[in-house]
Order: structure tokens, then sequence, then C-alpha cells
């Protein structure tokens, strides 16, 4: 078996499924990332404080002893549980990278390995570039103006959405 196939398998894709996306929503968890597992503790917030079942996003990339990970959260085969408006939550896979990026830039290595889940999402999914969209961006498309407080500036406001999907269509073959 293949890499493809084996990731599949071990997120439940061979399973029935709910979600089928046509969109990637990009976040920022808005919080130092530790470089322990930050992970669980958003897991836990979102379990036992937003009295979800589960993480809101489908995966994570976080700071794991001075290498960033990819970290699996709800099950692709499910709604997510990050982006109520426009329906996102039912039609998209939601990426969080741990991190405050209203502060400063998101780390080049945290990108990257960002560019490389996003670009596997999308080849499995066929999820085009201009479908990969910022938390703040759909909250525009919404009608809200994050730079007026109506809503968030996640992935945040040092984030370059732009710049990602360039850099995504760059490494498409």
């Amino acid at each position: 078996m293949n890499m493809g196939m084996d990731m599949r398998m071990s997120i439940g894709m061979n399973m029935t499924t709910k979600l089928h996306p046509t969109h990637i929503i990009i976040h920022h968890s808005a919080t130092a990332d530790s470089g322990t597992v930050s992970w669980q503790a958003i897991r836990n917030y979102h379990i036992n404080t937003q009295k979800w079942n589960d993480i809101g996003y489908h995966f994570g990339i976080e700071l794991i002893n001075n290498e960033y990970e990819i970290m699996i959260g709800r099950p692709i085969t499910e709604y997510g549980a990050h982006c109520k408006e426009l329906q996102m939550n039912r039609r998209s896979i939601g990426v969080c990278c741990i991190g405050n990026y209203d502060d400063t830039p998101p780390p080049v290595q945290l990108l990257s390995k960002l560019e490389y889940l996003v670009l596997w999402l999308m080849n499995i999914y066929h999820i085009r570039v201009e479908c990969v969209l910022g938390h703040r961006e759909v909250g525009e498309m919404a009608g809200f103006d994050w730079k007026k407080g109506q809503y968030k500036s996640c992935p945040g406001t040092k984030f370059n959405m732009r710049q990602l999907r360039d850099r995504l269509l760059q490494a498409m073959p």
C-alpha cells in the first residue's frame, strides 16, 4: 500500500463519511506554542468547556521537541466545529496552526508543514487553491469586518493567506 492509502485508512476515509469537503479553512490557536503538546489542551477545552464531542479541527500543526508535527483532530469523516459561517463546518476541513499569528508571522518551518498537509488534502479531495481560505476570509465573505472587531482575525493578522495560496500554486504538479 502506498503512503496516501495508509494515511487515508488511518484517518477513517474507508468509513462512511458525512463530510464531503470543498474547502480547507486555516486557523491559528491565538495562543503561544509551548513547544510541547498544546493540541490536547485545545481538545480538552473544546470537549469540557465548549461541550463539543471532540476538538473542532480535523488537523493541527504544532511545534513538538523543536520539530513541527501534523496532529490529527476530529475524524475527517465528521463535520468540523471550526467555522460556522457559510456552513463551512459541513463543507470544509479545519486546520489549526498552533501559535498566535496576530503577534508574529508564522515560522517558515510551520508554513512548510502546512503546505505539505494542504497540498495532500487538495489532491485527495480535489480542492482548488482558491478554496483554501483563512477563517477571517470566510467571515468577510459572510459580511463581517474583522478590522472593526466584528469577527476573528484568524489565522492572524501576520498570516498572509495570499502568499500561502501562491506557494501552493507554485508547488502543485
